[in-house]
């Protein structure tokens, strides 16, 4: 048995909260405890999650144009989440141990061979990232084991850093009391508040029982190594609180629970001195002093990754980096080809996110494409290239947004062709929000042998079959018509006019109501009217509200929703900017005050 597990015990019975921590950590907590998710199985490998509208460029259409999409009266009160505590992701844990401990230790633990710990990067860890097998909303046996190599490396590494970490050099009592004091300050730290009365003579009373010859005897740098590693086990540090002054009844959250909700939204990190200091001066009781906190915190860098690595996941761009394509077919597929569409989807994201509108994600003519994408997507090469080859281009009238790029295209393509159903499947998801139905799996057999059947007639054909037959006619009506849209672009995401027996492609179709209705000829027009319609916008909401919030796929805000509603509408009224949708969430209602928890 290792050093910290001896001491769990010993740690639990005197800093407060351990004792509920160790429960909380080795079982599972009950539905009052939530973490990061979103609905609609968004950004899960091989599932439906979120993910651009792809779609085939017209010729300048023929459609008559979409309808308007009315979303009916909202339901529910804008605050509408229940007092509860909210798990710390492990790249949370991560970037508060760097907050707080110095980017050495963090640096150490995250990157070291030696303690075998996966973390995966910003692009990598799954919208939402609690959502993900990996971590799971509560801390069960398999992220305890996580959480405790973390806290295990960041305490042994102060350890064996004592003098340079804790900057500590006397000797006798004055030693200990400066390690004492270090401590509390990392209490305070990692905890994101500070600490109360009690915790105060608890935490003074655990590194005192650690020196204690008859209890445990130990040295200074080893009492300091496991009060470090009680902090990071603490329920105050793995977990974070939106009780308020009361854990039951109904009403605001602490300004310094606030600070922390917003911090950890925007930055994926925990608050910064400027935050915690408007935290400590009810500087965050208004609209207006959360507006400024979060203006000054949009221009920071970690802002801007964080949140441009969240939309990365959104539309399921990481899907590529596994794609199977059958090279016997797409003979030009490369892995070159493979990383220049991951690469593009990536600077376009980052630049219109925060140089254009949200709009723009779908409707935008210009892109970020290197040497190896002009000549794919028929477009001039760029004049300026920054270091990788890319620059920034005009598209060709087939394209327009995230919707017709090779690497949304791809991550719902099948090994030797498009697909209809898979990248419908995705745009009903991500872009509107709809709940997909399940596969039917006791229809496999019947499934495959329509398949076969149909195998040589159009795509078009096979979804007229899927629409006039039950029981396939009482879903497939729903998301079909994106994905034949979408038809236009091969497996690869190639424009084209002919299928792959050489027959003409008809890309138009009417759109389900959910999009407005009308009619539209390929993914241009199927991207200018999910843009407009305004289901686009109010989808974007309420799965970055959820993001926000740390809400779980089995309990996320719904998308009509007045908590949504109260959102969305009131982003008509501003810029139209991602930035203006973050603020929107950021001060709203939903974010600062919570109903009653369970008693």
């Amino acid at each position: 048995m290792n050093d910290q597990a001896r001491l769990l015990p010993f740690l639990a019975r005197r800093l407060p909260g351990l004792g509920l921590a160790t429960a909380l950590l080795i079982s599972a907590c009950n539905g009052n405890i939530s973490g990061m998710g979103l609905p609609n199985g968004a950004g899960g490998g091989g599932g439906t999650g979120p993910g651009p509208v792809t779609g085939a460029g017209g010729n300048g259409g023929t459609g008559t144009g979409p309808g308007t999409y009315d979303p009916g009266p909202c339901t529910g009160d804008p605050v509408m989440v229940q007092k509860r505590m909210v798990r710390l992701t492990f790249n949370q844990v991560v970037t508060t141990i760097r907050a707080v401990f110095g980017d050495a230790t963090a640096n150490k633990i995250s990157t070291d061979p030696a303690y075998a710990l996966d973390l995966l990067d910003v692009k990598h860890r799954g919208f939402p990232p609690l959502g993900s097998p990996r971590e799971g909303s509560v801390i069960n046996d398999g992220p305890w084991s996580t959480g405790d190599q973390l806290a295990q490396a960041a305490a042994k590494y102060v350890l064996d850093n004592f003098a340079a970490v804790t900057g500590c050099t006397q000797t006798g009592a004055a030693l200990d009391t400066c390690a004492q004091t270090w401590l509390r300050g990392k209490a305070a730290g990692a905890w994101r508040r500070p600490l109360t009365t009690a915790e105060t003579t608890s935490f003074n009373q655990l590194y005192t029982d650690l020196k204690d010859a008859t209890k445990v005897g130990v040295t200074t740098q080893q009492a300091t190594q496991f009060s470090v590693y009680g902090i990071l086990e603490a329920p105050q540090f793995l977990y974070r609180t939106e009780f308020g002054s009361s854990a039951t009844a109904a009403g605001a959250v602490t300004p310094y629970e606030l600070a922390s909700e917003i911090s950890y939204f925007l930055t994926d990190g925990p608050p910064d001195a400027m935050l915690l200091a408007a935290a400590a001066s009810n500087a965050l009781s208004t609209p207006a002093q959360v507006t400024a906190q979060v203006d000054r915190l949009l221009a920071t860098p970690a802002t801007k990754a964080n949140l441009h690595g969240a939309m990365f996941g959104y539309f399921a761009i990481p899907a590529i980096e596994n794609a199977v394509i059958d090279t016997g077919v797409f003979t030009t597929w490369n892995e070159g080809l493979r990383n220049s569409m991951e690469r593009e989807t990536d600077l376009f994201l980052l630049d219109t996110l925060w140089n254009g509108k949200v709009t723009d994600l779908l409707t935008s003519k210009t892109s970020f494409i290197n040497a190896t994408l002009a000549p794919f997507y028929g477009a001039p090469m760029p004049t300026t290239v920054d270091s990788d080859g890319f620059g920034k281009v005009t598209l060709p009238a087939t394209r327009a947004g995230i919707l017709t790029q090779g690497g949304f295209l791809v991550a719902r393509a099948r090994p030797m062709a498009g697909s209809v159903v898979g990248r419908g499947l995705l745009v009903n998801a991500s872009f509107l929000c709809a709940t997909n139905p399940a596969f039917p799996s006791n229809l496999a057999t019947m499934i495959d042998q329509i398949k076969m059947q149909l195998a040589n007639e159009t795509e078009r054909a096979k979804s007229d079959y899927r629409r006039n037959t039950a029981p396939c006619s009482g879903c497939h009506p729903n998301f079909d018509p994106y994905g034949l849209a979408l038809e236009n672009y091969d497996g690869i995401g190639r424009y084209r006019t002919m299928d792959e027996m050489n027959r003409a492609i008809d890309a138009s179709v009417t759109l389900p109501a959910l999009a407005g209705g009308g009619t539209v000829n390929g993914a241009v027009e199927l991207g200018a009217a999910l843009a407009s319609g305004g289901a686009f916008a109010n989808c974007v909401a309420k799965n970055l509200l959820n993001f926000a919030l740390a809400e779980t796929p089995s309990n996320p805000v719904p998308t009509n929703a007045c908590a949504v509603r109260g959102i969305s509408d009131q982003f008509k009224s501003t810029d139209g900017t991602f930035s203006s949708l973050v603020r929107g969430i950021a001060v709203s209602p939903t974010l600062a005050s919570r109903i009653g928890g369970i008693p």
